[in-house]
């Protein structure tokens, strides 16, 4: 019943090759989950020059914090193929959540599973980060 629930509320989009899924410095609204293909997060240099920074595939979730968070993306998210995706956006979320708080409450729960998780890998890379410049700090300090 839930799931019939979702489907009904979700929304199902076919990108092409190329053609922009989330465009950076937009205003979010919500998030994907990549079905089928590939997308590429890309970001442009200081020239506008575009660099792909990831390519990600099925069952990616992308624009996660978008459901809370309305700032803008610091990347755009194109189609590196052919790709179908399914939208989730933050206005169906909360009509859920007056309509079925229980539901609505599985869902956000969920997402901040996957944040909390998100966020334990990015910390964990910033301190091996700060350690990898100390250490090279510590090098630099005993060669000179």
């Amino acid at each position: 019943k839930e799931l019939a629930k979702l489907e009904r509320i979700v929304h199902r989009r076919w990108f092409m090759t190329g053609e922009s899924v989330i465009q950076a410095w937009s205003p979010r609204t919500g998030l994907f989950v990549v079905i089928t293909g590939n997308v590429h997060v890309v970001r442009h240099g200081s020239d506008g020059t575009p660099m792909i920074l990831d390519t990600l595939g099925p069952g990616t979730l992308l624009g996660e914090f978008a459901i809370l968070d309305d700032s803008p993306r610091s990347s755009s998210i194109v189609a590196a193929e052919p790709s179908h995706l399914i939208g989730f956006f933050r206005p169906d979320l909360m009509d859920l959540v007056n309509t079925d708080p229980r539901l609505g409450f599985k869902i956000l729960y969920r997402l901040a599973q996957i944040m909390s998780i998100y966020m334990q890998q990015v910390l964990g890379d910033l301190r091996g980060l700060r350690e990898t410049l100390r250490s090279s700090k510590e090098l630099e300090v005993g060669v000179g």
